[in-house]
């Protein structure tokens, strides 16, 4: 499984769909995922479902107000935002916390998009991690990327799934089934 270099730069693609962090990468600073698009896509948004070591597990998600994970935490692990960009924010100081993580796209009005643009991954040390976001004329949410803790080194994956539905189906296809929904967008938490 290839390395991220340090200030390196990797392209995930079908053929070469993963990548590990060092645990440098993995343990300092944050790492930020970006959705890097024009505004010609639509208004893409981006969350992230995770699950921790203790098999607590939700999302994050800037449109529904979920912008910090675990919710009502002091020092959460994951956050949302949007700058020019959407954005979600790993606390790399909680390593050892964050078991995996899913990050989706979805349309936040729910027209179709024009898909495009990049997904960025940064790590503290300017590292990057990019995956294209070219699905065609699908219309749903797109699971793009898969991140696990191995033994403190983050392995990144690109998924690239279609799915039809909401985040709750994006969940249940990758397995995350200990969060409990209020409806298609929204956990209880």
């Amino acid at each position: 499984m290839p390395r991220l270099g340090p200030r390196g730069r990797v392209i995930l693609t079908p053929l070469d769909p993963t990548v590990t962090l060092n645990r440098l990468q993995s343990g300092v600073g944050a790492l930020t995922v970006e959705a890097v698009c024009s505004p010609a896509v639509g208004d893409l948004a981006i969350g992230a479902l995770y699950e921790l070591t203790d098999g607590a597990s939700s999302i994050v998600q800037r449109t529904t107000g979920l912008v910090a994970g675990p919710p009502r935490s002091r020092s959460p692990i994951l956050t949302a935002s949007r700058e020019e960009f959407e954005q979600i924010h790993v606390d790399l100081r909680q390593t050892r916390t964050l078991q995996r993580l899913l990050v989706y796209a979805f349309s936040a009005s729910g027209r179709p998009l024009q898909w495009g643009g990049t997904l960025v991954t940064r790590t503290f040390g300017g590292a990057r991690v990019e995956l294209p976001l070219d699905f065609g004329g699908h219309h749903g949410p797109v699971a793009l990327m898969s991140l696990y803790n191995i033994d403190g080194e983050f392995v990144l994956r690109a998924e690239g799934e279609q799915v039809a539905g909401a985040a709750r189906d994006v969940s249940r296809s990758f397995g995350y089934d200990r969060i409990t929904w209020a409806d298609h967008w929204m956990p209880v938490v």
